[in-house]
């Protein structure tokens, strides 16, 4: 901290900040906007880019294509001006509806990832059970299974997801397998939870398998891009033969376009800015490096 004295007699504390420090911040904020930006899928950019491209056209088209045909009336344009309100009023909900779809498929994706953790840990904690001879067996099955399952939400290349699912499977059977031999040995009730446990691991991934899609129909974006481009092109209307920037009549389209960016964003599995972490998963991983909910 560093005081200066003013003219006018107050003392101002200016706090001085290391050459050093800003490197590091401004280093620090590049790699976080690399990561972020490099998060993006390539068909969300050709996404923006298209939806952008194409409300900025119609947004020209309504300003430019009559815009010496027809003069301008009081009574046309107040009548426009109700047409272009209902219709934005109606693709404003159009959007909220569409996003709560988006957000609602995200929320069953992060649920899903929170039940193969709790899956997890219970077969752990019921690997106790077993027999010495078995337990070790059944105690690195699953911490392999834990690292594919991790791995399948880290991941954002589909074909590698695809195989992590795979493993997941022979893996899971490997583990049912050994404790279905175990419980045929030595039928009791002490075994079958264990068993269960088993079982609740296969049905968590399933679960996850069925959250993972597009929970917005094709339609429903349909429809999106006609209101987009009916809003714009009466927007462009509106402001025909007004002999101002054109820079402002992108305005709209782009905010527009960022919008529907986002939803598709929230929409698309397992890649994108907007995805789900395995955050329960790794925390999970990090109890049992600790000696966590196995004796």
């Amino acid at each position: 901290m560093r005081a200066r004295l003013l003219g006018s007699g107050w003392v101002v504390l200016v706090e001085v900040i290391p050459s050093g420090l800003l490197v590091t911040i401004e280093l620090s904020w590049r790699i976080t906007m690399q990561k972020t930006f490099l998060a993006i899928d390539t068909n969300s950019w050709i996404l923006l880019v298209s939806i952008f491209a194409l409300l900025s056209l119609a947004a020209f088209l309504g300003k430019f294509t009559w815009n010496k045909r027809f003069k301008h009336d009081a009574v046309a344009e107040d009548e426009l001006k109700i047409v272009l309100g209902a219709t934005l009023s109606l693709f404003g909900l159009l959007i909220g509806f569409i996003l709560s779809f988006a957000i609602g498929g995200y929320n069953m994706r992060v649920a899903a990832e929170e039940n193969e953790a709790i899956a997890i840990g219970n077969a752990f904690q019921r690997n106790s059970l077993l027999k010495d001879s078995h337990q070790q067996q059944a105690k690195a099955l699953l911490q392999d299974y834990l690292s594919l399952r991790t791995q399948f939400f880290e991941t954002m290349n589909e074909g590698q997801r695809a195989q992590i699912r795979r493993e997941s499977i022979r893996m899971q059977t490997r583990m049912w397998t050994l404790v279905s031999k175990i419980a045929t040995a030595n039928p009791d009730p002490v075994i079958a939870t264990a068993l269960n446990a088993c079982n609740d691991l296969y049905i968590a991934q399933q679960k996850t398998m069925a959250s993972w899609r597009h929970h917005i129909p094709g339609a429903a974006w349909f429809l999106l891009i006609i209101f987009g481009v009916c809003s714009n092109f009466l927007i462009g209307y509106n402001i025909r033969g007004q002999n101002r920037r054109n820079s402002l009549i992108f305005i709209v389209p782009f905010v527009t376009a960022l919008a529907l960016f986002l939803i598709a964003e929230i929409d698309v599995p397992g890649k994108g800015l907007i995805h789900v972490s395995p955050d329960n998963l790794i925390i999970l991983r990090e109890t049992l490096s600790d000696g966590g909910l196995m004796s």
